[in-house]
């Protein structure tokens, strides 16, 4: 009697802040050589806002941000009080996650999971976490994440975890402080290119190279930012008349009661290169005008641009090269990187850009589970698999 083929497994890597055409940059060789052994989208377009904790939300539910209700990297709620991405009772408490990330389907169908540092993954939602998880910590060295990484791999069948998730943020750090084009941020990009080649030669040396698929994948891109290209809201309105959440490249706007009208008029014609929207008004391609935690008012700078109050504006050095994401998710500066390589997809393919609410369906695809309900769909990704 032959004996039954090992349990399949999925490793995803996300690259913070890793723009599509990174790709191409001489620090980024081994992943090209994965993309080579694989598949790899022309660019993977995030979802608006496009901020690190929504879209690695969307990237593990299939929803829109204006859905799974991390509608910013910063928001209010009137119950649950203020999230930030910094403030560990609020990403820890599940009351702010909505959907089903692919940790919980897992979970929930008999797939253990492992999780390192991916945004959401310290809340028990649904009242499931995954079975081994880590409160973020900046100071944890790649090295000891891709320890664990190969680790977990080399576990027996019978207790290893089938998906395992890790996070890399070099790239969006750097990045941020020097700009997309700065040698700092070639340098992180050859840092996290490393973690990509010590983890495929890990799962070569253990001889699981049949068994285990490697996605890679980022939340957003880059474009330039500088002092002078930023507009700051007191110049236009009061700001005892509203609460800021987000800021920069968007704000995301709460009038105090009564002066909704007044802000929002106050902003519409403010300056050439801000675009103002009520909610409800957004362009519908954006996906952002429905949901709880989606404000009652949305300012999207330009390309290039900030927008936020003075003072936090004033954090930028006059002269000086920054980054910035949060933009249009359809400028090309904003798309972020797919590649895949193992035995369940095709090789030596380059695909068209497609959204990053179907990478949950491909998850659960490649680990055999039953979805949930999404906004995104397996069909939109087929073509890569074999």
């Amino acid at each position: 009697m032959s004996q039954a083929a090992p349990p399949h497994r999925v490793v995803l890597i996300s690259l913070d802040g890793f723009r599509w055409d990174y790709l191409q940059r001489p620090a980024a060789k081994e992943l090209r050589r994965l993309a080579r052994r694989g598949v790899h989208a022309e660019r993977l377009t995030p979802s608006f806002p496009t901020k690190t904790f929504p879209n690695h939300y969307t990237l593990v539910t299939g929803l829109f941000p204006e859905h799974h209700g991390i509608a910013a990297n910063v928001m209010r709620d009137s119950a649950l009080g203020r999230f930030a991405t910094g403030n560990d009772p609020a990403v820890r408490d599940a009351r702010w996650f909505s959907g089903e990330p692919i940790w919980v389907t897992a979970e929930t169908q008999g797939v253990r999971t492992a999780v390192y540092f991916w945004p959401g993954s310290e809340a028990p939602i649904g009242g499931v976490s995954p079975h081994r998880f880590f409160p973020f910590d900046v100071t944890t060295s790649r090295a000891a994440r891709v320890d664990s990484v190969l680790a977990w791999l080399a576990l027996p069948d019978s207790t290893a975890p089938r998906l395992i998730a890790a996070y890399f943020s070099d790239v969006d750090t750097d990045g941020h402080n020097f700009g997309p084009d700065a040698p700092e941020t070639d340098s992180a990009i050859a840092r996290v290119d490393s973690v990509i080649g010590a983890i495929v030669d890990g799962i070569d040396r253990l001889g699981a190279t049949d068994r285990v698929d490697v996605v890679v994948v980022s939340d957003h891109g880059m474009a330039e930012r500088s002092s002078e290209r930023a507009i700051a809201l007191d110049d236009y309105v009061s700001m005892d008349s509203l609460e800021i959440g987000d800021w920069s490249p968007i704000a995301t706007i709460i009038p105090k009661p009564g002066h909704s009208g007044y802000v929002f008029n106050a902003l519409i014609h403010a300056h050439p290169h801000l675009q103002v929207f009520r909610k409800g008004d957004l362009p519908e391609r954006l996906h952002y005008n429905s949901g709880d935690r989606v404000t009652p008012i949305v300012a999207i700078a330009d390309e290039g641009w900030s927008v936020g109050t003075r003072s936090a504006l004033a954090e930028m050095a006059p002269g000086r090269v920054y980054g910035a994401h949060g933009y249009d998710n359809a400028l090309p500066s904003m798309g972020a990187v797919f590649i895949a390589a193992g035995p369940a997809f095709r090789s030596d393919l380059t695909v068209p850009p497609f959204a990053n609410v179907h990478v949950y369906a491909l998850l659960a695809e490649l680990l055999h589970l039953r979805p949930a309900v999404t906004d995104g769909s397996l069909d939109s990704v087929r073509v890569l698999l074999r």
